[in-house]
């Protein structure tokens, strides 16, 4: 079990230089490598990292391709999760009249958010007895 997602972002990349490293590379340059290579990945989220890196072990043969490999891999999916995030807009729809249906909920049995939507638009109204449907439309 990992305490940071850094911890395990590591290990996948020095996981990953282990299988294309060159014979000729020191541990010095391995280190190097694994700094250099985290600092351009650290921006991903590790859910997508791990995705990027999964695609980058099946394609790279080389230590200078696996970041550039991780980078196009999660390009969509980064995308995706860096969109504008809006919430949805709820309304409330104003009777047309008598209803043939069920009966509307009486007013005061609505979520308050929901109380509060239709009291601002004007559906809902203080009558004498209450909080009523309003009779005339609003909308």
């Amino acid at each position: 079990m990992h305490d940071e997602p850094e911890i395990e972002m590591v290990a996948m990349l020095s996981a990953s230089l282990a299988l294309v490293k060159p014979a000729g590379m020191t541990s010095k340059e391995a280190e190097d490598w694994l700094d250099a290579a985290f600092d351009a990945l650290a921006h991903l989220p590790l859910h997508i990292f791990r995705d990027g890196i999964r695609a980058a072990r099946l394609t790279c043969d080389h230590p200078s391709k696996i970041v550039p490999a991780v980078v196009a891999a999660t390009k969509d999916a980064l995308a995706w999760h860096n969109r504008p995030k809006h919430p949805p807009v709820l309304r409330l729809v104003a009777p047309e009249g008598p209803a043939h249906h069920e009966p509307l909920p009486h007013p005061d049995t609505l979520m308050p958010s929901l109380k509060r939507i239709g009291l601002k638009e004007g559906w809902i109204v203080d009558g004498p007895n209450g909080l009523e449907w309003s009779q005339e439309k609003s909308a």
